[in-house]
């Protein structure tokens, strides 16, 4: 399980997503929710892992069958997380079905109580099924896998060790075969997050080493980040100099990137990982976009996560530019601050609407000095924001 624990809940009641939501926060307080309605859980791609996640929490009450259908299609996959299931009014037969389709525990919830419910939510982590070891399986000759470090149903995430040298490195595998993999749009999704930054060498950016086809996978190969995502920094608490710190390297990261034409469009504390001295670096060009190119190159992923980093135009479709990944920045320095993100909502849609209507939160009055960077970095009209990258990184070391 990641440092902190990410649930995907499937539930149409509002009120149900909120009580699950107090229970969880009471013994995991910095858990993150994703939450989907019945209906957006069954669109989701054929090749959905359920990687992102630590836990499923899955409703039965909403087209009951249709939620098995899920369960059935999802649930057993190797590394797909845990499915805790709930039902109103549920019985014997009910239960035998959910847990033959995949789910770790079947709850009736007119039975449940708090202890019940924490006990069978830490019983079903504890039980999380392991992903099969690769063996080495499409790695280069001579690389043996150390860990698996996430496993989906199109992708693995694997750290690698070279049997001669002992160096590390990280290999990103897309299985398929090597054929369809050349013809299809998959592998030029796969083929762009190396290409966009082949050749750049920079302490804030991720060390692209090779790409390949090797077996039936292809793969690339970068650096090893051992110091985990800032995210999991975040949650540990950052004194303001850290903050600003922080910002300022990945601020330096971004205005490489840009150099090249190049922009993130993903940038969250998750894609941002740590070296060994705490110096961040940025990962998972997945979405990149070359700024000049009208063809835009979309994860499928993206429809799983909550824009909370999103730049209104982005959220909006809207023509973009490096400033729009300034402005995840300055979401992320807010984050950093405080410890919270600034903008809450149930729904994606409904936070696309408060990153362009909302009224920006103040600082707390200790970080009132911070105040003027961060609202200009967070404002809805790229106008009213650092002109470039150049400029912001220029005003986060006057703010040092």
């Amino acid at each position: 399980m990641s440092e902190v624990l990410r649930v995907l809940v499937i539930e149409a009641a509002t009120p149900a997503r909120e009580w699950l939501r107090h229970h969880v926060h009471v013994v995991w307080p910095t858990a993150q929710f994703t939450e989907l309605s019945p209906a957006a859980a069954s669109g989701m791609p054929a090749e959905f892992g359920g990687g992102d996640f630590d836990l499923v929490v899955l409703s039965l009450d909403d087209g009951r069958e249709a939620a098995l259908e899920w369960l059935g299609r999802y649930a057993r996959r190797p590394g797909f997380p845990p499915v805790v299931t709930l039902a109103h009014g549920g019985d014997e037969a009910l239960a035998v079905r959910a847990i033959k389709a995949g789910a770790e525990d079947y709850l009736p919830r007119e039975r449940l109580r708090h202890d019940g419910l924490v006990a069978a939510l830490r019983q079903a982590l504890s039980g999380r099924r392991a992903v099969p070891a690769t063996r080495g399986m499409g790695l280069p000759r001579g690389w043996r896998t150390r860990a698996t470090l996430h496993a989906g149903e199109v992708s693995s995430v694997l750290l690698a060790e070279h049997e001669d040298s002992g160096e590390t490195r990280v290999y990103k595998l897309l299985r398929g075969g090597a054929v369809e993999l050349d013809a299809g749009l998959l592998y030029a999704r796969f083929l762009a997050e190396y290409e966009c930054i082949a050749g750049l060498a920079h302490p804030n950016v991720v060390q692209i080493h090779d790409i390949g086809v090797a077996d039936d996978q292809a793969w690339i190969a970068m650096e090893y980040l051992p110091g985990g995502t800032l995210g999991a920094r975040i949650a540990q608490g950052l004194a303001p100099a850290e903050a600003l710190a922080m910002a300022r390297g990945i601020a330096r990261g971004l205005a490489a990137v840009h150099g090249l034409g190049v922009l993130h469009r993903d940038l969250k504390p998750a894609n941002v990982m740590l070296r060994a001295d705490a110096t961040p670096a940025l990962i998972d060009f997945g979405l990149a976009k070359a700024m000049r190119s009208e063809q835009a190159i979309t994860s499928p992923g993206m429809i799983f996560g909550t824009p909370w980093y999103m730049s209104p135009e982005q959220g909006h479709g809207a023509p973009m530019d490096e400033r729009s990944d300034g402005y995840s920045l300055g979401i992320m320095l807010f984050e950093m601050l405080t410890g919270e993100r600034p903008f809450h909502a149930r729904t994606p849609m409904a936070l696309v609407y408060q990153h362009r209507n909302a009224p920006r939160p103040p600082l707390p009055p200790a970080l009132a000095q911070y105040q003027p960077l961060v609202h200009r970095m967070m404002a809805a009209e790229p106008s009213a924001r650092f002109e470039s990258t150049s400029h912001l990184l220029m005003a986060l070391e006057a703010a040092a």
